[in-house]
């Protein structure tokens, strides 16, 4: 297989490490470097699962993504 034979252009990577976590951060005004964040996807629901954790939030309080909701108790939104 010749590459030269290809088109040439360019990659552009993104580290999606607590995509939403960062998101949320950005939007309310947080640090997701500092501060505690757990994204849920259903609040209401005792079995939802944590989509997004800040790394506060796993180092501190052992909360990872796809753990549910029900494992781990949390306070506020």
């Amino acid at each position: 297989m010749n590459y030269n034979d290809f088109p040439q252009k360019d990659i552009f990577c993104i580290d999606m490490k607590c995509f939403y976590a960062s998101c949320i951060a950005m939007l309310e005004g947080l640090d997701v470097l500092t501060d505690p964040i757990a994204i849920i996807g259903n609040f209401e629901q005792p079995g939802s699962i944590v989509l997004a954790a800040s790394p506060v939030m796993k180092e501190k309080f052992n909360i990872k993504t796809g753990n549910r909701r029900y494992v781990h108790v949390f306070l506020g939104d």
